[in-house]
């Protein structure tokens, strides 16, 4: 199955949402958050996501604004190869 890539942006949107949710759930309420879409970390540094067609963007933008503290950063791809590797093996488990 090949992805396309507007198809990985929303998995990675959602993967990062669905982090933040457990986090604060969980009572965490310092977290850096670390992600290897750059284009995903602008998007939601920069606060393009309050208005973004995207639910996803938009849910993550009101998480961050919750009370808590969160640092967001963008590492490479090779830095993150395990979330990687269970991102992908999630996927194909789901199919």
């Amino acid at each position: 199955m090949v992805l396309e890539k507007d198809e990985v942006f929303r998995i990675k949107a959602r993967s990062m949402l669905e982090g933040l949710r457990l986090l604060w759930d969980k009572g965490y309420r310092q977290v850096e958050l670390k992600c290897d879409n750059a284009i995903l970390v602008k998007i939601i540094l920069v606060g393009e996501a309050f208005d973004s067609h995207l639910m996803e963007l938009r849910a993550i933008h009101k998480m961050i604004q919750r009370n808590w503290g969160i640092h967001i950063r963008h590492i490479p791809r090779a830095h993150n190869a395990i979330a990687d590797f269970m991102a992908k093996h999630a996927l194909q488990v789901s199919q």
